[in-house]
């Protein structure tokens, strides 16, 4: 199972890099619902690195997708109708925020009731 959690995080990495840097023809809509994109995108990935680097703490994790996120905003600068865009950054950073709570909330907890109970039913 974990084999296949790590496929999907690569596979998910690798569609935010194809996304973010194709070039388009036009330029790209820039709106709220740009800023929702990202906003979700970010949180999605922060749950997922999280959840594959268990070994690795919340800021070692944010701060991993932050610097992803800067990249892909810094190679945007050289890439026709792509721009680099502080909102895009801000909105990367707000998602990979509520990730954070997300997962501390809801996720870990989840697993540690899941643990618990095996632990239990072991006795």
């Amino acid at each position: 199972m974990r084999k296949l959690i790590l496929c999907f995080c690569v596979l998910y990495v690798l569609l935010i890099a194809y996304f973010s840097l194709i070039p388009t023809e036009h330029e790209t809509f820039k709106g709220i619902g740009d800023k929702w994109t990202h906003f979700i995108t970010y949180l999605i990935l922060f749950i997922i690195a999280k959840i594959v680097h268990t070994r690795f703490n919340y800021l070692t994790c944010a701060i991993a997708c932050f610097i992803y996120s800067f990249i892909m905003e810094c190679i945007q600068y050289f890439i026709p109708n792509r721009y680099f865009e502080g909102l895009d950054l801000l909105a990367n950073s707000l998602g990979i925020i509520l990730g954070m709570v997300i997962y501390r909330l809801l996720i870990e907890k989840y697993f540690e009731i899941k643990q618990n109970a095996s632990k239990n039913s072991d006795r």
